[in-house]
């Protein structure tokens, strides 16, 4: 019973957690309702929105709004950190009120503490919107740069500041149950130090929420757009509020200039609330098709089904998944194909998914759309197993990849085996027969001279076997290897082929375009490897076309002998080492060759 009871004090905290802080947001609605309202009719003029019933419904429905908004994010859970600031903004936008209003000294004194902080919360919420929270140093060191400056201002006017003493004063001229120390002096040099500093974060604010939407993928600006325009606006009009201060310190709110500003800081305040809802509305119905893969998601997924299912769910078209390899230590894509390891980029983020503690793949995705920690929460038990089907899959596919390059990389070694050889029965034997010819043609011209005609007739017959072997030599060397596909190409060696076939061959259209020695030598090899069974079936002619489309090499190979009754294992195997296809049919050879 006693570990029950402790088992489920977690689960009725989590549940009063969200109860107790709406009950606090009803009780400053309501504090803050009746501060608004507390000031209509006050004479003289204390708040803004004592000036008129349009000034007072604009405080009002403004404060409320996001206040309700925050609420909602909160409760939501996926939006508790934005929705925590959007709470916290909405209550400093009442702290004005509550410094005007007439009835309790210690909630006016708070008023006037609380209003300072409007404008770090506002930055806080541009550089932490939309998860609400900061990521990098900078961004950490900015907003605790602006409490600081903030703190330390709000403390300050809350220890040294008269309100009785304050020319300027209209909100609050009597209360600041705070003050130890009254020194006008210090109270206006930090009156005129906040005034500066407002105008600094405000701008910074704008300048901030203009580069995260100007540097943002299209799908995350449509995520930030309706929080940093809205506030964007909001420190445009902190930032001529608090210039406007500074240049007249006697703030009245019937002057149209400050009541103007007051107006646009309202509104602006109601269409950041209805952002709150919308971005955490988009960041729930994403967390909601993220869950929907299960059903997305059969057990064997074809590959690349999940990277398109997940970009789809979260809205990011350049969402990447590599697969986790345990046997070989890599990472590959669904295709098979080696990645390197994925790490995080500016605006992008990098999450693991894993089963029963062993990494399955790493999801590379905008860092705005969706957070880190939801993204690899929201994918259930189902769908981890299809994702580990499809990393099954990546498996198979690496190792009928790296089959592919083996055989690629045989082929090329036979080829280049084969050059060497050419090049040694060229410069080697080929030579010496040649030396041997030159020497037996002198020692015949030297017989002759000498009128020995026996010695002569051994000569010549010496010197023809050596001529004759020469020929054979450099038939055998060809075959091995034409050292013309080396030295000039594709073009030339088929050329120098077609002069030499057995039978007639015309060549249509052949690039002249080099590519790489395997891919010349297996295209050469697959037509002379054609023109010899053309031959052996007794055709009269054969007519080789070549060409290149996109990223692959075409050649078809016809001719009009008898039908074909061999498969050219060889030249399919060949070709295949090398990623490509081979169809034969009766008479025809077609080869497809990847060049890329």
């Amino acid at each position: 019973m006693a570990a029950a009871a402790f088992a489920l004090r977690p689960r009725l905290a989590r549940q009063a957690a969200p109860l107790f802080v709406l009950a606090l947001a009803l009780a400053y609605a309501i504090t803050a309702i009746a501060a608004v309202n507390g000031s209509i009719g006050a004479r003289p003029i204390t708040t803004y929105g004592a000036g008129s019933v349009f000034a007072h419904a604009a405080d009002l429905g403004a404060g409320l709004a996001l206040l309700a908004a925050g609420a909602v994010a909160w409760w939501w859970a996926v939006g508790r950190w934005l929705g925590s600031l959007a709470m916290l903004l909405a209550a400093v936008w009442f702290a004005p009120d509550l410094e005007g209003w007439q009835r309790y000294a210690v909630v006016r004194s708070l008023g006037a503490v609380l209003a300072v902080l409007f404008l770090a919360i506002l930055f806080h919420l541009v550089l932490a919107a939309p998860a609400g929270r900061l990521r990098g140093q900078w961004t950490l060191a900015s907003v605790t740069a602006a409490y600081a400056v903030t703190v330390f201002i709000a403390f300050g006017k809350a220890l040294f500041r008269d309100p009785f003493l304050d020319p300027n004063c209209w909100r609050n001229c009597s209360d600041n149950i705070f003050l130890v120390h009254a020194d006008q002096g210090i109270a206006h040099d930090l009156d005129v130090f906040w005034s500066r500093a407002s105008v600094a974060i405000g701008v910074l604010a704008v300048a901030v929420a203009g580069l995260r939407l100007a540097g943002a993928s299209r799908p995350a600006r449509r995520v930030l757009a309706p929080i940093l325009v809205p506030a964007a606006v909001i420190g445009t009009a902190e930032a001529a509020y608090a210039a406007a201060l500074l240049h007249t310190p006697l703030e009245d709110p019937r002057n149209p200039m400050f009541f103007s500003l007051f107006l646009a800081r309202s509104l602006a305040l109601a269409a950041l609330a209805v952002g709150v809802l919308w971005t955490v509305s988009s960041a729930r119905r994403t967390r909601a098709a993220i869950a929907r893969l299960t059903d997305e998601l059969d057990e064997a997924p074809p590959p690349g089904k999940l990277r398109e299912a997940l970009a789809g769910a979260v809205g990011d078209p350049g969402l990447r998944v590599a697969y986790w390899l345990e046997t070989s230590r890599r990472f590959v894509g669904a295709d098979g194909r080696p990645l390197p390891a994925p790490a995080p980029e500016p605006g992008r983020a990098v999450t693991p998914i894993v089963r029963s503690g062993r990494p399955l793949a790493v999801v590379t995705h905008d860092a705005t759309l969706v957070d880190t920690p939801g993204l690899e929460r929201e994918i259930g038990s189902a769908a981890r197993l299809a994702v580990e089907n499809e990393r099954l899959q990546a498996e198979v596919l690496a190792q009928l990849e790296d089959l592919r390059r083996s055989r690629a990389r045989i082929v090329e070694r036979g080829d280049a085996e084969r050059r060497r050889l050419e090049r040694n029965l060229h410069d080697g034997a080929q030579q010496r027969l040649l030396a041997l010819s030159y020497d037996l043609r002198l020692a015949r011209a030297a017989a002759e001279g000498e009128g020995d005609a026996e010695l002569t007739a051994l000569l010549t017959s010496a010197a023809e076997d050596a001529q004759d072997a020469l020929g054979e030599l450099r038939e055998l060397a060809h075959g091995i290897y034409p050292a013309i596909l080396a030295e000039a190409g594709l073009g030339p060696a088929l050329a120098t082929l077609a002069d030499e076939a057995p039978l007639p061959i015309e060549l249509g259209e052949i690039p002249q375009d080099r590519y790489s020695a395997s891919i010349e030598t297996a295209a050469y090899l697959a037509i002379s490897e054609a023109v010899d069974d053309a031959a052996d079936r007794r055709a009269t002619s054969v007519r080789v076309d070549m060409r290149r489309v996109d990223e692959r090499v075409l050649l078809l190979v016809e001719d009009d002998g008898a039908a074909r009754r061999t498969s050219l294992g060889q030249v399919a195997d060949r070709i295949g080492a090398l990623g490509g296809s081979l169809d034969v049919g009766p008479t025809t050879l077609a080869a497809s060759i990847p060049c890329a």
